[in-house]
């Protein structure tokens, strides 16, 4: 890279937002010349390697519901009539509940608001999961430990069949593939962009600006490898957007929560039958499931015959900047003490498992648990999935397309639309969502 290149957009960041972003960009605007930036030496190795790679559209807000099932449906598209193979297994998504969860006002309305939206799902009973999953324990009535922890009795499940988990990497190379196709600017690799170039606009030439009584925009980035001038800068870097916006004074309205993954074999026949329980969906795999307590969820990875195990917490988990290789190093004592007690409790099965690799990465949460998507002093920005930004990838690509090229709406795969300016921070009109893991 020379000192200095001019484009028409660069995007900072090639990860499943990143690359989906540059994909509609440069497809609903060939004429411009788009460079994909990423400090890793390949696309799709931060975060979004690092996720549980899982899709649903049982959320309770009707944004998130449109952004996820549009999504969803789109990676079903890709695989089943593209035939671009994505290993999306549509094994469900299960949430085991007490009695007392279920009948919360609040899961009750997420029903309902569910059902308003057409996402399908199922409640099973008690009865039904002892038959259908093989291992699990319903009944803590004696379990003194059970009381210890704040365990709850699982009493119903509420199942999703429409959503499941795929492969990361190759969700990522779809993008990528057909961004290739039409772009005549290659992916630069290995470059770390230190700062956003904000100037004076229109620029005076004067010693010292921009200053306070002059309008200012973002013109380009400054890297390791020299300055990259554009009219837009797409950022997608997820949980390290602070770290270029705070340094200009832009308040991304995000913050980053460390997530970690612990891997275990199916090992015993108890867990073997587990990772194939019948019933739920038509490949006969457990869904990927959510535990009554403390946020421990499992997903199936039927290619390594195992299990990944991962946990929601909240309360006593610090919002911290993912800066160093030390953060995303996984803790060995937080599987032992705080999940394994709790996944053990409730599949006795794994008991007899320890993990065989681990790994960790960040969130991007945002306030209300719904994406940010604006674009404002030169800087489009595509943030805050709260985690869940593989599942939203396709919708907000389509929406920070849409903003760029200044319509009023942004049309979702499937047919079905939204205000381009929903997800902004000035504009916005969106609720709370209530169900994040």
């Amino acid at each position: 890279m020379s000192e200095s290149e001019t484009f028409d957009i660069v995007i900072i960041g090639a990860g499943i937002i990143g690359v989906a972003t540059a994909y509609y960009l440069q497809k609903n605007n060939p004429d411009k010349k788009i460079l994909l930036l990423d400090r890793n030496l390949a696309a799709g190795q931060a975060n979004t390697a690092m996720s549980a790679a899982a899709v649903r559209n049982m959320f309770a807000s009707s944004t998130n519901q449109l952004l996820t099932d549009s999504s969803v449906k789109f990676i079903d598209h890709v695989q089943n009539d593209i035939g671009y193979e994505l290993l999306f297994e549509k094994c469900g998504y299960l949430w085991l509940l007490s009695d007392s969860q279920f009948h919360d006002p609040s899961v009750q309305m997420w029903m309902e608001r569910m059902k308003a939206s057409g996402i399908h799902y199922k409640v099973y009973n008690k009865e039904e999961l002892k038959e259908m999953m093989p291992g699990l324990n319903v009944d803590f009535s004696n379990s003194e430990e059970a009381e210890l922890m704040n365990l709850k009795e699982v009493s119903y499940g509420l199942y999703g069949g429409d959503c499941g988990v795929l492969d990361p990497t190759r969700y990522v190379e779809y993008y990528l593939d057909e961004f290739k196709k039409m772009s005549s600017v290659k992916p630069r690799y290995g470059v770390n962009v230190e700062k956003l170039i904000l100037e004076a606009d229109p620029k005076l030439e004067l010693p010292g600006e921009p200053f306070v009584w002059q309008e200012k925009k973002v013109v380009g980035v400054r890297t390791n490898k020299g300055d990259v001038r554009a009219e837009c800068v797409v950022l997608a870097t997820g949980a390290w957007a602070n770290e270029l916006l705070d340094p200009i004074g832009m308040d991304s309205k995000t913050k980053c929560k460390k997530r970690q993954l612990f891997v275990v074999h199916g090992d015993n026949q108890g867990l073997k039958q587990l990772l194939r329980t019948k019933g739920f969906n038509e490949m006969e795999m457990c869904p990927f499931t959510i535990l009554p307590s403390a946020g421990v969820y499992f997903r199936p990875q039927m290619q390594e015959e195992g299990f990944w195990i991962g946990c929601g917490d909240k309360l006593g988990r610090a919002y911290k900047y993912i800066q160093t290789d030390e953060d995303y190093v996984p803790e060995s004592s937080y599987y032992e003490n705080s999940m394994f007690p709790v996944l053990s409790a409730y599949y006795p099965d794994f008991s007899s498992t320890r993990p065989v690799n681990s790994w960790a990465g960040g969130y991007c949460y945002s306030p209300d648990a719904i994406p940010f998507v604006y674009y404002e002093n030169g800087v489009l920005v595509a943030n805050g999935a709260s985690g869940s930004g593989i599942m939203k990838a396709d919708a907000m690509a389509r929406i920070a397309d849409a903003l760029y090229r200044g319509l009023p709406e942004a049309e979702l795969f499937g047919g079905k639309s939204i205000p381009s300016e929903a997800l902004s921070i000035k504009k916005r009109k969106v609720e709370i969502e209530s169900v994040v893991i």
